[in-house]
């Protein structure tokens, strides 16, 4: 962590344009046709460490309205490189320390009187005029989307306790002057905010941050536990307060340096049909259940704004390369610290798993016990997760290949496996029959849904990976640089290594032969 965290979300777009990691877009862009089309052409076609954030500087829309906004994507989550980059940290593997940091050491908020943020105030006839639509929210899904929305860090405070909560939703535009709410009831906001008010017979305020610093979508999509104040784990994170405003028109504070706050209250006696979506599974959300509507009752925002949009959809997508870094933090943190495992070493929970249902821990294995003790650990963490894979500290847990070559070689089903009920399916379409009507419906019923253990590391000795000694492989890859050969993107393991079945003698064959004496085997009287 060589700099200072970034004064604001310009600044941190700054470092990403000097990292190469933005590329900015001045051509004119249809935001309803255009926009996500170009980034998901990204997602689905070029590696993960060589995707940049987009930055679209001349967006229109199909009406033919032109926005002065811009529209930024791919800010926070649409490579390990840029997650880690938002978090402040110069590699990715560096962002398991400084989210523990960040929850041992959390620094409050800090009030200030004025912010950028604030600079323009839509309000009464101006927020009519300007409606919800003046903002350029992208069709993500053209073809399929049933409308448009923003997803971003959700403030709400529960008006009884005053906890506060930070959570990653999204708010449906339904109107110039309304949203619905994309929140689930089992999230903190409906769960326990949604609820107090309701019991007070009060609508629940709610302020929607567009432009924030990554460290408050970090900690928004977190999970935290109730009660813990995101902003102060963001403030953490950055190494300074996050500083608040006042809003206008909502009794709430929000980070002065982002770029767009939507003011509303979610109505607690009012609900409207909501329209197919895509969401993280990588399927549309097709049921139109009845959600909590959002009065707009302002929107703020900095002079020469920039709305930032949120992929969320079939994996590889933003949405999912956010809840990767997150889970994968958070999961760090509890086996390693939480639950007192020094022999784990890294987690991986892919993109295409969602960031949710699918987690790869790496660890060293110092007794047999360890691995089933990090896979219940794991399982207890999260009821959500479905496959949870141990292996051993020379597998990688980021490559696909590697992970099936442990399951593959290193585990037994019948001793090995172990199935997990009582699991929440969140949106698994698995777990959810369409098709109304069909006794299918009511399954997986009250016994819930189910994951899978997996104990893929090695049970004893195995003989050596079969590849080239470090030595070997070494030399050849000077001579293939010297040659100026195309650049490689070497995967571990890349050179073979001794896995306990191998002996001095084999060591010593291995070399002769390498030294052209090939005939070296012993004979054997009687044979």
């Amino acid at each position: 962590m060589a700099r200072n965290y970034y004064a604001d979300f310009r600044d941190y777009l700054r470092v990403l344009e000097e990292r190469g990691k933005l590329h900015r877009w001045s051509r004119p862009v249809n935001k309803d046709s255009e926009l996500m089309p170009l980034m998901r052409l990204q997602y689905r076609g070029i590696a993960d460490d060589q995707r940049q954030a987009f930055l679209y500087e001349n967006v229109f829309d199909s009406r033919g309205r032109k926005h002065d906004i811009r529209v930024a994507t791919g800010v926070y989550g649409s490579s390990r490189e840029i997650a880690a980059l938002g978090l402040g940290c110069n590699a990715p593997l560096e962002i398991y320390e400084k989210w523990r940091n960040a929850l041992a050491k959390p620094i409050e908020a800090r009030r200030i009187a004025s912010a950028p943020v604030q600079e323009i105030v839509y309000t009464g006839d101006k927020l009519k005029a300007f409606g919800v639509t003046g903002l350029p929210a992208p069709v993500e899904e053209p073809g399929f989307s049933g409308g448009i929305r923003a997803t971003a860090p959700f403030i709400t405070v529960d008006p009884q306790s005053g906890v506060r909560n930070v959570g990653m939703y999204s708010g449906h535009f339904r109107g110039e002057s309304h949203l619905i709410a994309g929140i689930a009831p089992v999230h903190h906001a409906m769960l326990y905010h949604h609820r107090s008010a309701a019991s007070a017979k009060k609508a629940l305020p709610v302020a929607i941050v567009l432009g924030s610093l990554p460290d408050v979508t970090f900690v928004s999509a977190a999970n935290l536990p109730y009660g813990v104040d995101e902003l102060a784990v963001a403030g953490g994170i950055r190494g300074r307060p996050v500083d608040v405003v006042q809003c206008k028109t909502i009794p709430l504070e929000v980070p002065a340096e982002a770029e767009i706050i939507i003011e509303g209250e979610i109505a607690i006696d009012r609900k409207e049909r909501g329209e197919p979506f895509s969401d993280y599974p990588g399927y549309l959300m097709v049921e139109r259940e009845l959600r909590s509507v959002i009065e707009v009752t302002a929107i703020t925002m900095r002079r020469d704004a920039i709305f930032t949009a949120i992929l969320v959809g079939l994996p590889p997508s933003e949405s999912n390369g956010i809840s990767r870094t997150c889970r994968e933090m958070m999961l760090y943190n509890f086996l390693r610290y939480s639950c007192a495992m020094p022999e784990v070493l890294e987690v991986s929970c892919p993109e295409m798993g969602g960031g949710w249902n699918w987690w790869v821990i790496r660890m060293k294995k110092s007794h047999p016990s360890k691995p089933k003790q990090a896979l219940h650990a794991a399982s207890g963490m999260d009821p959500t997760s479905k496959m949870i894979i141990v292996v051993d500290e020379d597998i990688d847990p980021k490559d696909p290949d590697m992970v099936m070559w442990a399951m593959s070689f290193a585990m037994q089903p019948h001793q090995d496996v172990e199935i997990s009920t009582g699991r929440s399916p969140l949106l698994d379409p698995s777990a959810h029959s369409l098709m109304r009507g069909r006794e299918e419906r009511s399954f997986p019923g009250a016994v819930g849904c189910s994951g899978l253990l997996i104990d893929a590391t090695r049970k004893g000795p195995f003989p050596p990976v079969g590849l080239p000694k470090k030595s070997y492989m070494e030399k050849a890859l000077k001579i293939w640089q010297e040659a100026e050969m195309p650049k490689l993107n070497l995967k571990t393991p890349w050179y073979g290594y001794p896995l306990g079945l191998w002996d001095d003698e084999d060591d010593r064959l291995a070399e002769k032969v390498v030294q052209g004496e090939y005939f070296q085997h012993k004979e054997v009287k009687g044979h």
